[in-house]
């Protein structure tokens, strides 16, 4: 193999390589003509009203920015003030923030200089800089989870299992066609607070004050983006429990007293960062403690009818049946040993929570959703997974062609399932047949070709 191969192998150049296809596809697809004439829609009109309402109108009165996406979005229920009520999260909206304002900038200047650009928040120009803003933490956030894969497992594996994963999963499809869900966000998120946990706490003594407050920091901006994530929090903050506990155990109470310190400045900062979707929620609906989302059916979950085999494995965006690449970098996390240690146990534990609350949920199937959107959060643990099966192959050269061959097929895959699920072959929101998801499928090049040529 090519030394520059395995150079582009490397989590930085990979991360490189998969963002630039991602900005040159978007951009190239941004002429097509959109169904609604909109580039965001879905739950992204959600987190995009919260921006143009602060920045423009500079209040939280979000009727009007509803008023103008009706044909792109359904006007939520007034909440118990009268207000426009909004469900979704204000974190993503946040995130967004730099690229929105260098966007009206552009726009003002356009405008002052007679270059006929509209400074009114809505257009393709205030659109397309928060898209490129969620393309561009998505691959911060998987640059993140291959550095952090690289403390177990070679630069190679692990580049590798960056661009499998991104390819070969719906994360390409919400960074190039869906990029104003909030999904994008909260994978930088998730992976920027396990990679700080990683490096500043893990065999760590006794970690810095600040260290306990950037970590807060994390986990607060990981609840204010999607606060199902907070499951995340559990792997960093048990881990700070465990280490207080262990002081105590081992009747090191001076160090017990900084781990609990620490700890507790962990948890206000976290809220300091959660605010925010505190104020949002006493604004618009009276209360700093009601999710608008338990509303949305009664009961919200089924927990003890979870449908844990229809998550993964049904074509109702099933986890596994839509995006194989899931199902190794679980096998990799069930075959590592020694180099993760009790962190397996860790990591497998997390998932199978991210699974029980996904299958316990009303709406298990996630919506429209290509495959299982709801996991993309847990990234960096898919990334350490892969990376080790990866590296399990890679150490000989029969390995290696095959980790490539089934890289190529399962890439060729997802783009046939993609195009399939984009150009209205199949259903985004109903259930799949089995021939759709496979003869219909291998057919798509031939329909295809049928449906230009008509």
């Amino acid at each position: 193999m090519s030394i520059l191969f395995r150079r582009l192998l490397r989590p930085g150049p990979a991360s490189i390589v998969v963002g630039a296809f991602a900005i040159v596809a978007f951009i190239a697809l941004l002429p097509v003509p959109r169904a609604d004439g909109e580039l965001i829609g879905s739950d992204g009109v959600g987190y995009y009203v919260y921006l143009r309402s602060w920045l423009i109108d500079g209040d939280l009165d979000l009727s009007n920015e509803y008023a103008y996406f009706a044909h792109a979005f359904k006007t939520p229920e007034p909440t118990p003030l009268g207000l426009a009520g909004n469900k979704l999260a204000v974190g993503t909206a946040i995130f967004w923030l730099p690229f929105y304002l260098l966007a009206h900038l552009i726009a003002l200047l356009g405008d002052w200089l007679g270059l006929g650009l509209r400074s009114d928040g809505y257009s393709y120009l205030y659109q397309s800089a928060i898209s490129f803003g969620s393309i561009f933490y998505g691959v911060l956030g998987m640059y993140l989870a291959a550095r952090s894969a690289c403390r177990y497992y070679s630069q190679e594996a692990s580049g590798l299992a960056l661009v499998l994963l991104c390819m070969t999963s719906n994360i390409v499809y919400y960074m190039i066609f869906e990029p104003s869900m909030s999904h994008l966000v909260a994978l930088f998120c998730v992976s920027f607070l396990l990679r700080y946990w990683q490096r500043a706490f893990y065999q760590q003594e006794r970690p810095r004050w600040r260290s306990f407050a950037l970590l807060g920091a994390a986990g607060g901006a990981v609840l204010v983006v999607r606060l199902q994530d907070a499951i995340f929090l559990l792997l960093p903050y048990c881990y700070l429990l465990w280490r207080w506990i262990e002081a105590l155990r081992t009747r090191r109470f001076e160090l017990a007293q900084h781990w609990l310190t620490g700890g507790l400045l962990t948890v206000l900062f976290t809220l300091l960062l959660f605010s925010p979707q505190l104020y949002v929620w006493q604004t618009l609906y009276g209360t700093f403690l009601s999710s608008p989302y338990k509303h949305d059916h009664d009961p919200p979950f089924y927990w003890l009818q979870p449908q844990l085999w229809n998550v993964l494995f049904s074509s109702y965006h099933g986890l596994f049946s839509w995006h194989p690449i899931f199902l190794l970098a679980l096998i990799g996390l069930l075959m590592a040993g020694k180099q993760l240690g009790w962190q397996r146990w860790a990591l497998l534990g997390t998932l199978a929570l991210n699974l029980y609350l996904v299958a316990a949920w009303w709406a298990w199937w996630q919506g429209d959703s290509f495959g299982g959107r709801m996991f993309i959060s847990a990234l960096w643990i898919w990334q350490i997974g892969l990376a080790c099966f990866v590296e399990r192959l890679w150490q000989q050269r029969s390995g290696q062609i095959a980790v490539l061959s089934a890289g190529c097929l399962l890439l060729i895959w997802n783009t046939l399932s993609l195009m399939q699920y984009r150009l209205g072959f199949v259903s985004m929101g109903d259930p799949l047949t089995w021939q759709e998801m496979t003869i219909e499928r291998l057919r798509l090049p031939w329909l295809l070709l049928e449906r230009l040529l008509n």
